[in-house]
């Protein structure tokens, strides 16, 4: 306790900016001490680092080194978590942060108020522009990607005539808005219908490229789809450039998934869930609004708009300790590094369908091909039995998974990341065994 009030203390007279920073590193770092973790070979890495970043040593099939990253996780040891797509499970790292900043705020809030409002500018933001290739003033702070996507839908001028085209595959608080405007307003929105599962590209290409016509202003679209599908962002977004169209991307499923750099795919408009797959505290979500296109974009009406993509965030009283927690996330997720993330999640979810096949009565209805499948993301069919079903089910078993009752499925959905383990899904098909 002592500790935490003399960085306190210390914050409190500084103001936090350059100490804050090496405190927080210093304090992830102590909190790891005693595990077999070389962090010094994987140090806090802006961007998305190549495969030569990944030591030799901690290749992604190494249990070893994954049992120790596990170890930073509360989850409790009877239970397997399998639902990363809908909650991720903060690290110990970032529920001391948080706690931390809660206390902050506690003893002295008129100066923790400004310490951790410098530490979100001055740490926070530049740490996340870096892990989704932006610029820190192209991100605006969301509570989640639904509140990103509301403001996507308000915030395109449209009228009588014009056209927004999406996909089958949209979550509900993607196209729900769309649909409430649409027959609002007057304007056509346009469902295509993408087949599930993908067996290449051209599936997602081709019936968009086909849709679109002189009246299309917008084209919405999941970069990865509630069940896994892994859209051609890059490919779309260009499409959608070269013809004058809005492309606005739900990535709720993606950062920290998947490498993710938003200069790089080309899109203008980007929500992500940082509670998900990033591991920040929940309520913590982000809107990227494409530097170029940003005057063209107005959900809000505001006279003293600030500069950049902070315009775009609610007024009012937030919860400050929150949002500065979120560079604890970012921090965890760039020791280990995207690169070895994805490889991993990858890895797992080979290892999930490989066992899948195997089991009488299982239909697998995830690609194997990384083209169009998304890292961490799995669904399967049980002959005789729904989703839902299914979920309760492994419910009585410790084990947490979701259902996918939609896209002509009636399935499950197992979504694995980094901190899960081959034992784990092992475990989870001796009881599918069981069950189906």
């Amino acid at each position: 306790m002592s500790e935490i009030k003399d960085h306190q203390q210390e914050d409190s007279k500084s103001l936090g900016l350059p100490t804050a920073r090496r405190d927080f590193l210093s304090q992830g770092a102590a909190l790891l001490t005693g595990t077999s973790l070389a962090w010094s070979g994987c140090a806090p890495q802006k961007g998305n680092p190549s495969e030569s970043d990944i030591p030799a040593t901690l290749a992604a099939g190494e249990e070893d080194f994954w049992r120790d990253i596990k170890k930073q996780f509360l989850i409790a040891p009877d239970a397997i978590y399998l639902n990363n797509a809908s909650i991720g499970v903060p690290p110990q790292p970032v529920l001391d942060t948080l706690a931390e900043h809660c206390r902050q705020i506690s003893s002295n809030p008129t100066s923790a108020k400004g310490v951790l409002h410098q530490r979100i500018q001055k740490v926070v933001l530049p740490d996340l522009a870096g892990l989704i290739g932006a610029d820190t003033d192209e991100i605006a702070f969301m509570s989640n990607a639904t509140e990103g996507l509301d403001l996507i839908t308000k915030g395109i001028p449209l009228k009588p005539g014009d056209e927004v085209l999406t996909t089958t595959h949209e979550h509900p608080a993607g196209i729900r808005p769309w649909r409430l405007r649409a027959a609002r307003e007057g304007f056509a929105l346009r469902e295509i219908p993408i087949p599930s599962p993908l067996t290449s590209k051209d599936q997602a290409i081709d019936p968009l490229k086909q849709a679109m016509n002189d009246r299309t202003k917008v084209l919405f679209f999941c970069q990865v789809t509630r069940g896994g599908l892994l859209y051609p962002v890059k490919e779309l977004c260009g499409l959608a450039r070269e013809r004058g169209i809005i492309s606005a991307v739900d990535g709720a499923q993606a950062v920290a998934n998947l490498r993710v750099d938003l200069h790089d795919l080309g899109c203008d408009l980007y929500a992500n869930s940082l509670h998900k797959w990033v591991l920040a505290p929940m309520g913590t979500g982000m809107l990227y609004v494409r530097k170029g296109f940003q005057e063209k974009f107005f959900p809000l009406d505001r006279e003293d708009s600030p500069p950049g993509a902070a315009r775009y965030q609610a007024q009012g009283t937030k919860s400050i300790p929150i949002r500065a927690s979120i560079g604890a996330a970012v921090e965890f997720i760039n020791k280990i590094g995207m690169a070895r993330i994805e490889e991993r999640n990858r890895m797992l979810s080979d290892h999930l369908k490989a066992e899948l096949v195997k089991v009488p009565g299982i239909r697998l209805i995830s690609s194997t091909s990384p083209q169009v499948s998304s890292p961490g993301m799995t669904m399967f069919e049980v002959r005789g039995q729904g989703g839902l079903e299914m979920r309760a089910r492994f419910e009585e078993h410790q084990i947490g998974v979701d259902e996918h009752v939609r896209d002509g499925h009636d399935a499950v959905r197992v979504s694995t990341h980094f901190y899960n383990t081959i034992a784990e899904i092992d475990r989870t098909i001796q009881v599918l065994r069981e069950l189906s």
